[in-house]
């Protein structure tokens, strides 16, 4: 891990709550120190179509957490596993000291290197043989063999050697969250010794497109939303998926993420990792991560930004919506000098009112009610002149069907994040 990493136990037990590796302790778990003699040391994933990224933010998957602003992302490796300390509950499950997802494009595959380890504390390692298999697990739980290799335990000067073997190659346009559960089995002479370890396997529908921030929430919650496979590669196929992601939506705001102002981290802003991090968020956020979960799978989106550039007591300078709600508020009017949200093939996705519709101009007609006078300035956030209620000078304008020009807001694309 990085020089910057905070302190290794922290780190650690932050990632194993990211991952949902740790138990909770009640009457029907107990952990206990795990003593085999020889276990799987590390599990390293390699080959074609493996994705890196960086775990986004610390703590469980289902708590928002706290403002990071101050702690950087952590760059994974190839390491998926590092057993370090890990402990046994009385099932027989192996947690372990670091787990992190294994994230790959479908269709690719997999190589895995699995390296044994003598954790006795007295003796040379000894001779045996092993069995070792890992098994994909969808939501449905249903099982995809990954591999299953066997043989004899082989030493050199260092210890055990790495055993590797080339996996099954995975589903073609598939996008899911898997459960990667890795069964061991080493026999020695003093004895036969059985681990079950559980961590997430994450595969995309395509190569993400270049530039997309690859972030753990992102790529997990999106492969959980998609959970499928496509067989027809066509638009009409990934407006399809882009539905499932938005429809995805209602999970993240079921944890708290909403709609509404905050202060922004300007030193070290990044907007998809604002939504990650801060429970509340500006559209422009809400737009940027929706536009990751859409190119972290090879569907190509923009960023539409409905914007008056020019505010002024004589033009247009804001728009009014009809009443309606945001993600996880009640419903209101809502006034802005500008709007963000995301277009998939022109179709529009607006993330911060859970609505699509054909286009942005359609999008408009849904959403504006009215277009309001300004001032000479911009607005100035959440307290400026846009949020008054009767406006600047109280001179609103109704919202014509279709765009309307020197009426309605002109329309800005970006593919920045």
């Amino acid at each position: 891990m990085p020089q910057s990493a905070p302190p290794k136990l922290l780190l650690l037990a932050l990632l194993l709550a990211s991952l949902g590796l740790l138990s909770s302790c009640d009457e029907s778990t107990e952990e206990k120190t795990f003593d085999h003699p020889i276990a799987t040391g590390t599990v390293a994933f390699t080959g074609e179509g493996r994705i890196f990224y960086r775990i986004s933010a610390y703590g469980s998957p289902d708590t928002i957490s706290k403002p990071r602003w101050t702690a950087p992302d952590l760059d994974v490796e190839e390491v998926v596993l590092s057993l370090g300390t890990p402990t046994l509950d009385e099932g027989g499950q192996l947690y372990p000291e670091l787990g992190v997802a294994a994230v790959y494009t479908s269709g690719s595959t997999p190589v895995v290197t699995l390296t044994p380890l003598w954790r006795a504390n007295e003796g040379l390692p000894e001779e045996g043989t092993y069995t070792i298999k890992g098994t994909l697990i969808d939501a449905a739980g249903t099982p995809f063999p990954l591999f299953a290799v066997a043989g004899e335990l082989a030493l050199d000067q260092l210890g055990y050697v790495p055993i590797q073997t080339t996996c099954t190659p995975l589903k073609p346009y598939t996008a899911k969250l898997y459960t990667l559960r890795i069964e061991s089995t080493y026999t020695i002479p003093s004895g036969t010794f059985h681990t079950t370890t559980n961590t997430h396997f994450i595969t995309t529908l395509r190569a993400p497109l270049p530039g997309v921030p690859l972030l753990e929430r992102v790529l997990r919650w999106s492969a959980m939303f998609i959970d499928g496979t496509y067989e027809e590669d066509s638009n009409a196929t990934w407006q399809r998926v882009a539905e499932k992601l938005f429809a995805g939506l209602e999970y993240v705001e079921s944890l708290g993420h909403r709609y509404g102002g905050f202060p922004r981290p300007q030193k070290n802003y990044r907007g998809v990792e604002v939504f990650l991090d801060f429970p509340t968020k500006a559209c422009g956020e809400m737009a940027r991560f929706f536009m990751a979960m859409v190119e972290s799978h090879g569907i190509d989106a923009n960023k539409a930004t409905y914007n008056f550039i020019h505010p002024s007591p004589t033009t247009t300078s804001m728009y009014e919506t009809y009443d309606i709600p945001a993600m996880g508020t009640s419903s209101t009017v809502w006034r802005y000098q500008n709007h963000a949200v995301v277009e998939v093939n022109g179709r529009v996705y607006d993330p911060t009112y859970m609505t699509i519709n054909d286009d942005v101009v359609a999008h408009e007609d849904w959403l504006f009610e009215r277009f309001c006078y300004g001032e000479e300035t911009p607005c100035g956030g959440s307290n400026g002149w846009c949020t008054i209620p009767s406006g600047p000078q109280g001179i609103c304008i109704p919202n014509q069907p279709g765009f309307v020009e020197g009426e309605s807001p002109s329309v800005l694309r970006y593919e920045t994040y």
